[in-house]
């Protein structure tokens, strides 16, 4: 009996994301702009939201929607701090205040990026500060600066998908070489919801295309196993102004993907790492966990042929968000298993 309702909760995550609480682990969307929009973010399994909005007002109804839906922003914080809402601002649901996009691209000085953390931190101590940068080396310079350093990296279709792990690593190393009082102090990804055919390419032949449940899955699960302590995806429209869940088969990829991160947000975030089980192959990656007496495995195949799993090292581990209660023979090209044991 336990089995069968442990198997429905997991193919209940994959239709109706569970509604997501303000302190777990962060699942948002890059871009938004409406308070409308938040209760389709909700209900679709998303607890959290950046906007790039910093019109005091604007964010002010945005605050507002965001504390009745149990959801947290990430937003500029400049013009709200010298505003009539600054006061009221410090006691918005803030997950984080969004200090600078991609300092490295203007060749940002990391004495400026650390003074305006300084002054957002003495005008709300109490709410926490972070900054993205679009590849992993920069945090060699910038990884002193914030409370949270975010990570935007967006592969398909011209870089392998492993690739979202290696930045990850590059930003962790920048942060431990420039922030020892903090070296591990969250790290946030930003991952790909977009077509690369909307913005200006190198090559004189754009590419582009979206990327494909099972890659959404695959970056997705491989930041959580390269220790991201939450997850955006950029973004909730597209250049024309679409918004994503106005395209359900796109927006259902993403959806679906909360909706796992959402299932196993006690374990992520209250969890202790413990080793991977032994015996498999060693082309395989992940991350094991332990909460409470279970334990949860995040099983990736970061290569482009299929890798066989070892029956005998997951002996007794069950999958979570299949349809089939067995164990697969072999885990696909850039295939995903979470397993619980």
């Amino acid at each position: 009996m336990r089995d069968i309702i442990r198997i429905s909760a997991a193919l209940a995550a994959l239709i109706l994301p569970p509604a997501a609480l303000a302190g777990d682990f962060p699942v948002c969307v890059y871009g938004v702009n409406e308070p409308a929009s938040l209760a389709v973010l909700k209900n679709s399994g998303f607890n959290c939201f950046q906007t790039y909005l910093d019109d005091p007002e604007k964010l002010a109804g945005l605050a507002e929607t965001a504390r009745g839906l149990n959801m947290r922003m990430v937003a500029p914080p400049y013009k709200a701090m010298e505003s009539a809402y600054s006061e009221k601002a410090r006691r918005w649901p803030v997950l984080a205040w969004y200090l600078k996009d991609e300092p490295e691209v203007g060749w940002m000085k990391a004495e400026d990026l650390l003074k305006l953390d300084r002054r957002v931190k003495e005008w709300s101590p109490g709410q926490p500060t972070a900054f993205v940068m679009g590849h992993g080396l920069p945090a060699m310079v910038y990884g002193a600066a914030a409370d949270i350093v975010m990570l935007d990296w967006y592969p398909v279709p011209h870089l392998p998908l492993e690739s979202v792990g290696r930045e990850l690593a590059l930003v962790r190393e920048g942060v431990r070489l420039t922030d020892p009082a903090r070296p591990e102090k969250p790290l946030w990804a930003v991952l790909q919801a977009f077509d690369w055919i909307e913005y200006p390419q190198r090559r004189a032949k754009k590419v582009g295309g979206w990327p494909t449940f099972e890659q959404v899955r695959f970056m997705t699960w491989l930041s959580v196993a390269r220790g991201a302590a939450g997850v955006f995806y950029f973004k909730y429209a597209d250049n024309e102004g679409v918004p994503l869940p106005s395209r359900p088969e796109l927006w259902g990829r993403y959806e679906r993907v909360a909706g796992e991160l959402t299932a196993m947000s006690k374990v992520l975030v209250k969890g202790k790492d413990i080793p991977l089980p032994v015996g498999l192959d060693e082309r395989l990656s992940g991350r094991a966990l332990r909460r409470w007496w279970r334990k949860y495995a995040i099983i990736l195949n970061p290569t482009a042929g299929a890798v066989p799993l070892a029956a005998e090292a997951l002996k007794g581990w069950r999958p979570l968000f299949e349809t089939r209660r067995e164990l697969p023979e072999s885990l696909p090209p850039y295939g995903v298993l979470i397993l619980e044991k």
